[in-house]
């Protein structure tokens, strides 16, 4: 398929599929930005940010709440958390950080493939500064002077003007939906398939039922992923299950290694650490202490 002169690439999702935009949704991003001193972005399906309304920073705000208080995986955990729940839910989420801060995430969905996320937010419906963060922020030593200035350069929405602007924001999210100003060249049975996988990572997921669920032949979906990614469904499947293992091990410190084992589908956390070691040439301790000690 050919497209208009006026689409660019813009990255490519583990060599199988490339998101395209159209030029204008720059634009579009770009207005909105700066409409409601608000920041809006693009995220691809596995989180990593790939456009950006006016190529805006995080607000102040969120950078001292970042360096000095909760650091950046925290952040990036409740803005994974929000797309899991959008892609779940197949529709618009919205929650408030643990700062305070509220933002607003929808899925994109293309013949049944997630092509991506779109954000918005970093504003505020409190007038204070929440309690927790004020108390936490003066016991390690920050100025109140300081964090009140940042806070307060924040966006002031009420519940009604949110309400108003998600309104906004969702006529222009479908109209650049049915304009196909966001589109996908690749294999979309394989997003589709990889997307189911890692929607049911908990359980041993069998080739049948990824076929069925694209709408595919066991034998076509096995030749795709052989052909495609230059692996086989298994080795596939297992993959997804480190990627998402190495997920929880940077963003849930909290969790044990038998407990993110269960999470990934392996009911037997030694047998989890030894393929896990075979594979990634360290076992899951020695993966999370080399992300200490980095």
């Amino acid at each position: 398929m050919d497209y208009p002169a006026d689409f660019c690439y813009v990255f490519v999702m583990k060599r199988y599929l490339k998101i395209i935009f159209k030029e204008d949704v720059q634009k579009i991003f770009d207005h909105f930005s700066s409409t409601f001193d608000m920041k809006i972005l693009f995220y691809s399906p596995d989180g990593e940010i790939i456009k950006v309304g006016l190529n805006r920073p995080n607000a102040l705000y969120c950078r001292l709440m970042q360096d000095n208080l909760f650091g950046v995986d925290a952040c990036r955990a409740i803005d994974r958390k929000g797309q899991e729940e959008a892609k779940n839910l197949k529709r618009t989420v919205d929650h408030f950080c643990h700062a305070g801060v509220k933002d607003i995430i929808t899925p994109i969905f293309s013949n049944g493939a997630l092509l991506g996320f779109i954000g918005f937010g970093q504003f505020r419906q409190n007038r204070k500064i929440p309690l927790p963060v004020m108390t936490e922020w003066t016991r390690r030593g920050g100025g109140y002077a300081e964090l009140k200035e940042a806070y307060y350069k924040l966006p002031y929405y009420s519940k009604e003007k949110e309400k108003h602007i998600k309104e906004l924001f969702m006529f222009l999210f479908n109209y650049i939906v049915s304009q196909h100003m966001i589109m996908a060249k690749g294999h979309v049975i394989i997003q589709k398939a990889l997307s189911y996988i890692q929607d049911h990572i908990e359980e041993p997921v069998q080739l049948g039922e990824v076929a069925a669920a694209v709408g595919r032949s066991r034998s076509t979906v096995s030749h795709l992923f052989k052909s495609k990614l230059d692996m086989g469904f298994k080795k596939t499947v297992m993959t997804i299950r480190f990627e998402k293992a190495e997920e929880y091990f940077r963003t849930s410190p909290h969790l044990k290694v038998k407990e993110v084992a269960e999470k990934i589908g392996y009911e037997d956390p030694l047998y989890f650490s030894r393929v896990f070691k075979k594979y990634r040439k360290l076992c899951p301790r020695q993966y999370i202490r080399h992300l200490d000690a980095g």
